[in-house]
Parts: structure tokens; sequence; C-alpha cells
């Protein structure tokens, strides 16, 4: 994920910092929490779309490349890339216990340091609504992919969506339990970052999105709404609880991302772009 700059219209230089501090980061093939389920649900989707194995992935603002690391477990051979150098380390220790090597590349996504046309797969998830202006992010990430490569990404822009019900019940969620612990002051902190996080969000339209995929020379884009529940703010217990309720879903939860539709796109918690290179 990269870190706020001067792009960005607000966040500190240490906004992922915080955001990441706390978190689970850790890898799991098992879908005991909201988390991972989320990441392996989308993975089911990549199946279809990825070429086989050793094909070359580049993830762009990898976090703790979650994705990349299942897909390099399968013979995929991953570059994974990210301004922040903290958790970057986090994915390089995820990698190293499950004994799966790659290239990590601390780097900027707006100017990547790979020759043209080096990669199979360019992917980026949860990265390019969080610039004002994401076209050279879009732009680089092209430029690396090679002729005929997958462009991949998911994209969580600041919408209405079914994440709007879940920032509510999280809102709701912080102020009570930091109130009851006679912190109200920072509860209410914590319940605006619901509204205003840390980092930016832009609120540009999926298909202003998709002319600057296309304008970077992406061609046959598809654009799919995706996630139809939202992620919660959880304890521990009930985390798990909720990922339970949530697995019967799955069936249905599938055919939502796949849906070519306005109500996915409308509702989903996120945006899914991917189309091939010219």
């Amino acid at each position: 994920m990269e870190k706020s700059n001067k792009t960005y219209l607000h966040g500190s230089i240490d906004a992922w910092d915080e955001v990441f501090s706390g978190a689970d980061l850790s890898y799991s093939e098992s879908s005991e929490t909201q988390g991972k389920l989320f990441e392996h649900i989308k993975i089911s989707f990549l199946k279809g779309l990825f070429p086989p194995p050793p094909a070359k992935i580049l993830e762009v603002g990898c976090g703790t490349a979650f994705v990349s690391l299942y897909f390099a477990k399968r013979g995929y051979a991953a570059t994974c890339l990210d301004i922040n150098e903290e958790v970057l380390k986090a994915a390089k220790e995820n990698f190293k216990k499950e004994g799966v090597l790659a290239d990590f590349v601390v780097g900027d996504s707006e100017k990547l340091s790979f020759k043209d046309e080096q990669f199979d797969v360019v992917t980026s998830f949860g990265l390019l609504e969080h610039f004002s202006n994401p076209r050279p992010t879009i732009k680089e990430s092209a430029r690396v992919l090679k002729s005929g490569g997958l462009f991949f990404a998911d994209v969580v822009p600041s919408r209405f969506s079914c994440q709007s019900f879940g920032n509510i019940f999280n809102a709701l969620s912080s102020l009570s339990y930091w109130t009851l612990k006679g912190k109200a002051g920072l509860g209410f902190k914590k319940a605006l970052q619901n509204f205003r996080p840390l980092y930016f969000e832009n609120n540009i339209r999926f298909y202003e999105y998709k002319k600057m995929i296309e304008s970077a020379g992406i061609k046959n884009i598809q654009v799919r709404g995706n996630r139809p529940f939202p992620r919660l703010t959880l304890p521990k217990s009930l985390d798990r609880i909720y990922t339970a309720l949530l697995k019967p879903t799955r069936p249905v939860w599938q055919a939502f991302d796949r849906w070519d539709s306005p109500l996915p796109r409308f509702w989903g918690a996120g945006l899914w772009f991917w189309g091939i290179k010219s």
C-alpha cells in the first residue's frame, strides 16, 4: 500500500504506519477471519484470469502481498513493490514462513524502476483510490506489462456502497467501546475516522477509471462490483462468528462478483477492473 505524499489531498506521511499498526498481517490459507475470507474469494476469481505458472506477477502497492504469496506458492514468479518499508518487511516474513521466494522492492508506483514489458500480470489491490490523480500509476503499471499481459486493479473509491452501512456500525462500535473505557474523546476520534480516514480516498467514477485504463493501452476492459458484505470492526471472537455466517453465502457472493450489472457496481464494496495490454 502506498503512503500518503504531496499528491494526496489529506493524510500524513505516517498514515499507513498507523493503519497497519495492530492489524493482522499474517498469511493463512484458512478463512477464519473476515480479512482472509475476503482475500480468498478474490483469489478464487483471479484464478480464472491469471495465465498459468511460471508467469511473472508484479503487485504494486502490495502491502502484506497476500495474493502474490498465494500464487507464488503455486509456481508464479512474484515481485512485490511498496513504498512502505515496514509493511514490506511483514510481507517478506510471510514469504519466509511459507518457504517461498520473491523479489521485494521499495518503490514509488508513479515511477516504477522496471524496464518496459517485464511482467505477464500487473496487479494492485486497494491502491488507485488513494491518489487524487491515479493516471501516472496506471500508466506505469501498463508500461511494465508485456503485450498481451493482464492488468488487474481492485479499487475501493469513496462512494455509497454496502460498506457505508458497515462504517456506521464501526463508528458506533468504536464510540461505545472507548466510552465504556472512560475515553469518550478517543472513541469519537476513532468513530470519525470511519467517515474521514487517515488516508485519502478519491471519488472517481468507474467509467472515469475505465477511460484512464484504456488510455494507458489496456483493451477489452471489464468492470465488476465486488463484495456485497461490509467489513466490520469486531473483537476476534465476534469476527470469527461473522466470518462463519458469511461462509455459507459464498456461492451467491461469487455470483454477485461475476455479475456484469449496475447493481453490483453500486452496492459492492469495491470495483474490479481488468483487461489485456494491446
